[in-house]
Parts: C-alpha cells; sequence; structure tokens
C-alpha cells in the first residue's frame, strides 16, 4: 500500500500541493508585505490531497477503528448511563423508603448530580486532552464505578446526596472525553455515526439497566447488601471491570495504533491534519478557549441543553411515568424497555444517514416533531395504550438529539484542543438541562405530570429552533469565505498563527 499522496497526486496528473508548504509560502509573503494565497488555494490544497485518499484504503484503516476504538467507547458509556440513571429504577425498589426521601428530597439528590457534572466538565476534558484519552477515560470510568458501588453502603439522605455529587465529578468527562477521543480518529462526516453509536447505547443503557435492576433486586440479602443495594453495588463492579479492560485495550491515537501498520499509520493521522487544517497538537492556550467560544457553539448549545434535558428526563424518570399509568414496580421496568430498544435503533441508524448525507440539521429538523407529537399525546390522551405509543415517540429524537448536535459541534471545531473544549463545553453548558430535568417529575404532579411533559414539549420546540438558526449561519458562513471575504484572516500573519486559526480558517468550510 502506497501512502505518499504527492506522488499520487503526481500519477494523476495532478500538481502535489501541500497544505503546509501553501502555510508556509503565506507567512514568507507576509513578511515581505504581501500576501496572494487565497482560501481557495488553501481549500484546493487540502482537497487536492485528500482527493488522492484510495476509498479502499480509508474504508481497510475505518473498519480497524470500528472494531478496536468504537467498543471502547461504547462500553464506556453504557455503563456511565447505567450508573448515573439506575436511581430512578432503584427508586421503585425500596431506596426512597430506607433513605427517608420524602417529599423533594429525591430530586434534590438527582441535581446534586449535575451541580458537580457541569462544573467539572471543561476541566475534566482539559485532563483528557492533557493526559490521552487512553489513560484519562479508564480512569474515570474506574472511579465512578468505584463511587457506584459505594452508594450501595449509604445509610442516609446525606450520604446519597455527598455520594451523587461525586459521581457527577467522576463522569463529567466521559461524554465529551469519547466525543474527542472518536474526533481524533475519524474523518468530519465518519463522526456522527460514532458518536451515534455510542451515545445510542444511553438509551439501550435503559432498556438493559431496567433488566439488570430486576434481576439484581432479587438477590436474596447478604449483610446489608439486599434489594436496590444490589443494583448499586454490582452495576459498580461491572464498571471498575470495564473501566480496567478500556486501559488495555484503548489506543491511544492513530499515530500509535499497534493494530496499525507503521504506513497506515501515517496515513490516518496524516487525513485527520487535512481535514482540521492544523498539524500541531499543542497544550491548550488562551486562544484555543478564544476559538472555542465561537457563535456557532453558542447556538448548538442551545439545542444541546434542549435534548439533554428531554433525555435525562426521560431516563430518570420513564418507570415513574409507567407507574403512574397503572402497571406495578417490577412491571413498570420491563415495560421500559422496548421504547429504549427502538430508540437505539433510530438513534443508530439516524446518524449513519446524517454521515452518509455530510449533514446534521435538516435530518434533525425531520425527527425533532416526532417527539413534539409524544408529549402532545401524553398531556391531551388518557388512553394508557396510547400513552405507552407516546413513549416511544418522545425517546427517539431525545436520544438522537445529543449525539447528532454534539458531532455536529465537534465537525464545525478545528484543531484538537479547540475540539477538546468544544465538547466539553457541549456537553457541560448541554448539561444544565440535566439539573432542570431532575425537577421535571415530582411526586406532587403525580398521576398526570402535566408540568413535566409541558416542560419537555417546549425543550423539543426550543431545540428546532435552535437547529434552523444554526442550518442559517452556517450556511450564511460558507458562503462568506467561498465570498473571499474571510480572507483578511491570514494576511500578515506567521505559520503559527495561521495554523491557530482552526475552523476560523478561510479554508475552513462548516457542516450544515
Amino acid at each position: 500500500m502506497t501512502l505518499n499522496t504527492n506522488a499520487r497526486a503526481e500519477e494523476r496528473g495532478t500538481r502535489p500541493l501541500s497544505l503546509a508548504s501553501l502555510n508556509k509560502e503565506d507567512a514568507s509573503h507576509s513578511e515581505t508585505g504581501f500576501n496572494n494565497i487565497t482560501s481557495e488555494d488553501l481549500a484546493e490544497a487540502a482537497q487536492k490531497e485528500l482527493d488522492t485518499i484510495d476509498p479502499a484504503e480509508r474504508a481497510r484503516i475505518r473498519r480497524k477503528f470500528d472494531y478496536r476504538v468504537v467498543p471502547f467507547g461504547v462500553l464506556g458509556y453504557l455503563v456511565a448511563y447505567i450508573d448515573r440513571s439506575n436511581a430512578g429504577n432503584a427508586k421503585l425498589l425500596g431506596l426512597v423508603d430506607d433513605l427517608e426521601l420524602t417529599g423533594n428530597r429525591f430530586n434534590i439528590a438527582l441535581s446534586a448530580f449535575f451541580v458537580t457534572y457541569i462544573l467539572f466538565e471543561v476541566p475534566s476534558n482539559v485532563c483528557c486532552k492533557y493526559f490521552g484519552p487512553k489513560i484519562w477515560l479508564p480512569v474515570i470510568v474506574f472511579l465512578f464505578g468505584l463511587i457506584s458501588m459505594c452508594i450501595a453502603f449509604a445509610k442516609t439522605y446525606g450520604d446519597f446526596v455527598a455520594l451523587r455529587c461525586l459521581l457527577g465529578i467522576a463522569e463529567a468527562g466521559i461524554m465529551p472525553g469519547i466525543a474527542y477521543m472518536l474526533s481524533t480518529f475519524y474523518r468530519r462526516h465518519e463522526l456522527a455515526a460514532r458518536v451515534g453509536f455510542y451515545a445510542s447505547f444511553a438509551s439501550l443503557s435503559g432498556a438493559f439497566g431496567g433488566l439488570l435492576a430486576t434481576g439484581l433486586h432479587k438477590i436474596p440479602q447478604w449483610g446489608i447488601i439486599n434489594t436496590w443495594r444490589n443494583i448499586f453495588f454490582f452495576e459498580g463492579i461491572l464498571t471498575m471491570i470495564s473501566g480496567v479492560a478500556i486501559y488495555f485495550g484503548l489506543p491511544d491515537s492513530p499515530a500509535t495504533a499497534k493494530f496499525l501498520t507503521s504506513e497506515e499509520r501515517a496515513y490516518a493521522a496524516r487525513i485527520i491534519e487535512l481535514e482540521t487544517l492544523t498539524s500541531r497538537h499543542a497544550k491548550i492556550k488562551k486562544i484555543n478557549v478564544i476559538r472555542s467560544l465561537s457563535i456557532s457553539n453558542g447556538i448548538l448549545v442551545v439545542g444541546e441543553f434542549c435534548c439533554l434535558l428531554t433525555m435525562n428526563s426521560l431516563s430518570l424518570f420513564v418507570p415513574t411515568i409507567l407507574t403512574s399509568m397503572g402497571y406495578s414496580s417490577v412491571r413498570s421496568q420491563l415495560m421500559s424497555v422496548p421504547p429504549y430498544a427502538v430508540a437505539t435503533v433510530i438513534c443508530v441508524a439516524f446518524t449513519i444517514l446524517s454521515d452518509k448525507l455530510k449533514m446534521r440539521g435538516l435530518p434533525l429538523l425531520g425527527l425533532l416533531p416526532m417527539g413534539m407529537i409524544g408529549f402532545i399525546l401524553l398531556l391531551t390522551v388518557d388512553t394508557v395504550g396510547v400513552k405507552y405509543f407516546a413513549i416511544f415517540l418522545t425517546m427517539a429524537p431525545a436520544f438522537t438529539g445529543s449525539p447528532t448536535i454534539m458531532a455536529w459541534a465537534l465537525d464545525n471545531s478545528a484543531g484538537p484542543a479547540v475540539r477538546a473544549l468544544s465538547g466539553a463545553i457541549q456537553a457541560g453548558f448541554g448539561s444544565i438541562g440535566g439539573i432542570l430535568a431532575t425537577w421535571t417529575y415530582t411526586t406532587a404532579q403525580a398521576p398526570k405530570y402535566t408540568r413535566g411533559h409541558a416542560i419537555n414539549l417546549g425543550g423539543f420546540c426550543v431545540a428546532f429552533v435552535a437547529v434552523s438558526v444554526a442550518i442559517l449561519y452556517f450556511r450564511w458562513e460558507n458562503r462568506q469565505r467561498d465570498a473571499g471575504k474571510r480572507d483578511h484572516r491570514i494576511v500578515n500573519k506567521t505559520a503559527e498563527e495561521i495554523n491557530d486559526l482552526g475552523h476560523r480558517h478561510p479554508a475552513f468550510r462548516f457542516t450544515t
């Protein structure tokens, strides 16, 4: 397999341009006071080199990543979501009575998780960038597994709240950390399917978690561990084992992946450099923070907030909603499985389609109305069968919207440091919706939960507007760059300054 892209270009009769050489040429021109390299030249240089990529070679390397990288991201996110949402299962199996979670205490404990989760989102992803995903992801997985196991020994309301706070700190970096890790292995329009695949396990964790909780709570008492305590104890141990497995199985980067040949490693690393218009993996600097606080990230974080609001509401309270329909506690756990399973299938299929179309926004605009209809039915219909069907309608967009927007934000952020920060900002500020989610369904609202359904309906409506605005903005900005109105950003700049532009580089085009 030949990986010399300049040689390939010569064979095809094209000039062997290099984006890096163009940036250097541009910098030397700027030192003499003129600049005749335009964004079209830079975009052409990058595209010509990308065009020399053999699709069969790329597909072969991509399949290796799919088999050796994605499974560990899936495993980490699956156990994380089980550990954060199993309180909803435990609530119906004795947790509330044993820890005296009267009034709004249960909701307060759920909120405690999201407070620390949000506060530590960015610091955790900075650590992920500094130590590398291979080190950081296994560490936090092991830690939140240990904390989850400790919840089994909680004796008071205060114990439960404190441990939920610690769980939030440990889990803060898991979603943006995995997304950032995948962005270092995959091209921009390969990313949504992989992010969607691992994030779909948030919905699958609901199905699996419900079945697991039903089985674990029946284990006979041993010491102080019984019923709901079995859920936290054994799920925590499984999570710690998962952390060890991730450490030994996850590669650090394409350039160091041992399952690739030396040529494949160089080839895979070069592709990522071309697509992000940067070849440096520098430490996070002030300019990277500024780049991550972009208008595009601000628009998308509104959509992420709304999607995480509905996703967390459903993951925490679907068993409670089903109980209000007249099902027993154990049957509610089992009845929650089919909606989660369907949401998983739709999430995977939708994100694959999104990558095929190289679009994020328009497919979302087609999916979000399904969730609106679902909550309208829950608000207006009393028939149990129709209300159960409505839960299916709400679950699919709730669990698909968040990973799609996360992938969209990473698509439109260039440079490893900026991508790491952008992912953390999306998950961090978006997770404020998680705090609101813990208060959408309170005991006082039972059994209709009108306020909870109305809040989530509003969340889908706002998400629809945010996605629409994002599409319009990205299309407008691409037109500005096509017209050369951003070329001034590389005038009189050094090669290092040009390299730091990231997605502000005039040759960069946003995914819409």
